[in-house]
Parts: structure tokens; sequence; C-alpha cells
């Protein structure tokens, strides 16, 4: 049997890699971004933000599937610079799903516990209205409200607090800050779930597969992390710890530090959903976090990359 296209916008960032590595076993994988930093072999050049462009790539590819990583991540970036995050966040997003209309390609987009505001004391249901506090998580709504009206199929993947191989993440930060001695001053009152971008990758598959048949059936929102819960304090802590770094970390209040954009306190989001669908619970974020660690350390990939 012919394997599915699988195109992957954003193929040459940190989650948009692991994508090709995970989902290239079973599927034909073609990658666009604005360069080929992973040197993937079915690879366009290609600016999402630019309509005519990525309405080429995707001709070119005619995938049935999109998934859609590419984004302007950085949060405190998008507060400075509203017209980039509307842009590449919102505009570009609207314009892969406007061309998946065109080739009735199945749309995966790749979004975000900002959409919340953080003031609920349980985890985020599907359900639970979006209230973003920033520009980040305004751009990733409006796009999911494009989606949402004019696609049939489509899967919004809500995860958050990313990190990996490849790309700029808070593991990596404090790990190369905690090899320096220099103290540590990390945020104890924001609550969320660490998510390794190898096991999103394969909840990601494991979902593609499920749905193969009958995407229409399964079309939706879906909340994928790693489970458990942890503060940014209690993250940097173990992280350290599976290191046997001698850091000092100081636990401090979102309130003393100065930064542009605006973060929940609650991340949580529950993955009920999920679950139910594929029978397969995400692993706990401590699991994941020492297998990066360990998988890193072999690779003597330290610091930020």
């Amino acid at each position: 049997m012919k394997k599915q296209k699988i195109l992957i916008t954003g193929s040459s960032g940190m989650l948009g890699r692991a994508l090709c590595d995970v989902l290239s076993r079973s599927y034909q994988v073609f990658g666009i971004d604005l360069e080929n930093r992973n040197k993937l072999k079915n690879f366009l050049v290609c600016d999402i933000t630019k309509f005519e462009q990525v309405k080429k790539a995707i001709l070119v590819v005619l995938p049935n599937i999109i998934i859609h990583t590419a984004a302007y991540t950085d949060v405190d970036g998008c507060e400075v610079d509203k017209k980039k995050s509307e842009v590449v966040n919102k505009q570009g997003a609207i314009n892969v799903a406007k061309i998946c209309q065109d080739i009735n390609a199945t749309l995966f987009f790749i979004s975000t516990d900002y959409i919340f505001n953080g003031k609920k004391k349980s985890s985020y249901r599907e359900n639970d209205a979006p209230s973003p506090l920033n520009i980040y998580g305004r751009a990733k709504f409006e796009a999911e409200e494009f989606i949402r009206h004019n696609l049939s199929e489509y899967f919004i993947v809500r995860t958050s607090w990313l990190y990996g191989a490849k790309g700029k993440n808070f593991v990596d930060t404090i790990r190369a800050t905690a090899q320096s001695n220099s103290p540590l001053k990390v945020i104890d009152d924001q609550t969320g779930s660490p998510t390794y971008v190898v096991d999103l990758s394969e909840a990601i598959k494991n979902l593609m597969d499920k749905i193969n048949d009958c995407p229409k059936k399964y079309s939706g929102i879906y909340h994928i992390t790693n489970s458990g819960k942890c503060s940014w304090y209690q993250f940097a802590k173990k992280i350290t710890k599976i290191n046997k770094l001698n850091a000092k970390i100081i636990p401090m209040k979102s309130s003393q530090l100065t930064r542009p954009a605006k973060r929940p306190k609650n991340s949580l989001l529950s993955n009920v959903k999920f679950n139910r669908l594929i029978h397969k619970p995400m692993r706990s974020w401590r699991k994941a976090l020492g297998e990066y660690l360990k998988h890193s350390k072999q690779k003597n990939n330290f610091g930020i990359t």
C-alpha cells in the first residue's frame, strides 16, 4: 500500500524535527520551512506568511495531511512585535488552512495552553472557554477559530511547555546556566505539564493512525501533554537533580519578574479526551525528562542549540 503523504510546516523547528523523525517510519514525510536545518530529503523552502508561495509548495506535494507547527514562539517577542505575531501565528495558519480546503487535506494545527487565562483551579478541558492573556495566545486562538469554522477535517492539538533537541527551551537553558554555577531564580507560582517533543510526536502519530479511515468522525480539539504537573521552579530542580548539578535555585513570584507578556498561572491541560480515544496515556513528565537528559548527555548536547 502506498504511504500517505504528510507535509510538516516548520520542519526545521524543535517539534517539526521530532515529527519528521517519528512519522517517517510510517508515512512519506515532506517539510517546508525558511531553511532546511535538519537536512530533510523531501524539503521545499517556503514562507508560510506568503499565500501564493505556500500554495505553490503544497500543490507540489499534494499531501493527505498537513501538520502546521510553524510559528513565532517567542512569547515576549510577540508582545513587543504584535504585527509579526499576527502575520506568522494567525495569518500563516489561515493561509495553510485555506489550502487544506482547496486540496481536501486534513489539517493538524499545533496550538497552546496560552489560549487560557490560567484562572481555573483544575486542568483545562477542550470545551473550556479560551481567554488569552497575551498576544501570542490571542493569535493562536484566532487561528483556531478560523480553522474550526472553515474546515470539516481538522485536529487542533493544544500542548504546553515544550522542550527537546535542536531548539531553544527551558531544559537546556537551566542546564547550561547551572553548569556555570550561577544562581538561578525561577518562577514557582505557574503550574503546567512539561512536554517532550518526541512524546508529543508519538502521540500525534497515534492519533493519525487512529483516525486514518475516518478523520471527519474524530475531527476536533485535543489536549496532549506529558502527564503530571509541576511549577517552573520544581521543573528546574528536577533538571539539576537528574544532571547532578549543585546550582542554587531560588523560587520567585511572577510579580517579581518584569516581562512584556503575561503568563497564565495554571497551564494544566486535561488529556482525558485523547486518552479515551487512543487508550495509551502519555507518560509522566519526570520519565520523559529523564530520557531526554540521558539521550542528550550521550550526544554531548549541552547548552542551548
